[in-house]
Formats: C-alpha cells, structure tokens, sequence
C-alpha cells in the first residue's frame, strides 16, 4: 500500500506539473482575448501519471481481495467459513470475495499502459501519439472498482470482528467499525449484499471512513 502511496504521489507531481505548463496547443490568454499556437505539446507525461495511477488503483484493489481472500477462509483466518455464523446453511461473504476477485480483474484488463500503444495519425505529422485520453479515460471506473473492493473488505473486517466479542481492536479501528455498523448491521443470515457494499462503498469513497477514525488523509 506504501509502494501504491507513492505512485500517486508522483503522478501527482507531474500532473501539476503539466497543468501549470506553456507547451500546450493552443494557450488561451483571457485578459487580452488571444489565442496562440505553438503546436510543440506532447501529452506523454500526462498519460504516463495516468497509466501510474491505473496501476496503484489495480494494486490497491488487489491487495484488498487478498485480505477478504484470507477471512473467509478457516483455515487461514481462524473464524467460520466465509464468515456466518452458520456455514454450511449460509453462504455468508463467499460471493461478496467473487465480486471482489471479478472487479480486481477488470481492473487488471484495464490496467494495460495506453501510453505503450502509440499509433501515428494526421498523415504521420502525429508521428507518435500518447494515447493520453484513453490513459485518463479509464481511471474514474478503475477508482470505482477499487473502492467498492475495499468496501467489501471493510464489510468482511468488521464481520470478522465481530466474532472476537468482547475483545477489541484499536480506538482508530473500532471508530471504523461504528461507522460501518451505523449503516450495515451485522451479518446473522444470508441477505442481498448490494447494499451493504453500497452503502460500504460510499464510506470509502466519501472520506467518511478515514474521517470516523479521526485520522487524516495522506497529502499527496
């Protein structure tokens, strides 16, 4: 997760970089209504941070698949089968691991480098395009996935807890956990987890589950 905090502060970097750049075709100067071309940019840069950041959002939802691999199963994890209470009658968490692994997996076919796949255009004047578009294009479905995936690890966290009652974790985890339960109630019986990973999802992708623990999210 340290390797994946790192990608996207590079990209970070250069997309900032690239924002505040005089290369671009044309440049736009609204105080005296002019536009001029300089016909010297290149989008390499902007899709390279692109293909980055696709594959620290592949990274971050694979690992996470990993962790809900390792709960629902007993063997590893120590807790009943895909965590119910009732395995064997129950399927517990066994689908919301195969959302998981398919949604890792779409992000691992998306994750290919677009800016590899140049093809020359406008009778070769274009002679190397940076396919810079279809880099960026792909990322918020990827960021997505990614966050419906550590929704579902949430949701597998917080049910694996549950079953070591009364222990608890930590202040910051146990805070997570509240936050959870506020929304997504224990898993006794089998339901729809749609919902529930919705609802998870959201927590994730809002901030409000990094807000709950009281900590605050790395600068990039």
């Amino acid at each position: 997760m340290g390797a994946c905090l790192d990608l996207l502060r590079q990209a970070a970097s250069t997309l900032h970089i690239e924002s505040n750049g005089v290369s671009d075709n044309p440049l736009i100067f609204t105080d005296t209504q002019e536009a001029l071309s300089g016909g010297n940019f290149h989008a390499e840069p902007v899709a390279l941070a692109a293909d980055t950041l696709a594959l620290a959002a592949c990274e971050i939802g694979s690992l996470a698949e990993r962790r809900i691999a390792m709960l629902v199963d007993p063997a590893l994890s120590g807790l009943p089968a895909f965590l119910t209470p009732k395995p064997g009658l129950n399927s517990g968490f066994m689908l919301a691991q195969v959302t998981a692994a398919a949604l890792v997996s779409e992000n691992k076919q998306r994750a290919y480098p677009a800016s590899v796949d140049s093809i020359p255009t406008s009778a070769n004047q274009e002679d190397h395009v940076s396919m810079a578009a279809h880099a960026a294009c792909r990322l918020a479905p990827m960021a997505e996935n990614a966050a419906n995936v550590v929704g579902i690890e949430l949701l597998a966290a917080a049910q694996g807890c549950d079953f070591h009652a009364p222990m608890i974790s930590s202040l910051a985890l146990e805070r997570a956990r509240a936050a959870l339960r506020e929304r997504v109630p224990h898993l006794q019986d089998d339901r729809f987890l749609a919902p529930d990973i919705a609802a998870a999802a959201d927590l994730v992708r809002s901030g409000a589950l990094v807000a709950a623990t009281g900590a605050a999210l790395p600068e990039l």
